[in-house]
């Protein structure tokens, strides 16, 4: 194992154990803290069955059946179906140990709302020129 995998290994222990390293302590309403991270253009940290997950936040979002749903870019961490990088969509309600990290991101150039299966946009990351 590579020095930066074993980092990334020693972080993700660390999360599942409660550690909160380079991350805020968890907020209590998950959808305040992503908004907050949409506004800033902050990584997230959170356990989504049962794999730890780092993310770039791009849009909050409604599904047809009005299910709130995160659509993220996830930069690293677990995944049953496949490794990251890549786009991901998050069931808000399915999310635990949410915290705000200090590290901030560059929005992605192929993030297109519009090709989702959101309904509706919530809120989104914030372009800056």
């Amino acid at each position: 194992m590579n020095r930066r995998g074993f980092l990334w290994a020693a972080v993700v222990a660390g999360l599942a154990l409660g550690v909160r390293g380079p991350a805020e302590e968890p907020a209590r309403d998950p959808e305040t803290v992503i908004r907050t991270a949409l506004r800033a253009r902050r990584h997230l940290e959170f356990i989504y069955h049962d794999h730890v997950r780092l993310v770039e936040p791009h849009a909050l979002g409604r599904l047809r059946d009005g299910t709130v749903v995160l659509l993220a870019w996830q930069v690293a961490g677990g995944s049953r179906s496949e490794p990251p990088p890549g786009w991901c969509s998050f069931l808000v309600a399915g999310i635990s140990g949410l915290a705000l990290t200090r590290e901030n991101f560059t929005p992605r150039a192929d993030y297109r709302p519009e090709k989702t299966k959101l309904r509706e946009i919530l809120a989104e990351v914030a372009h800056r020129e």
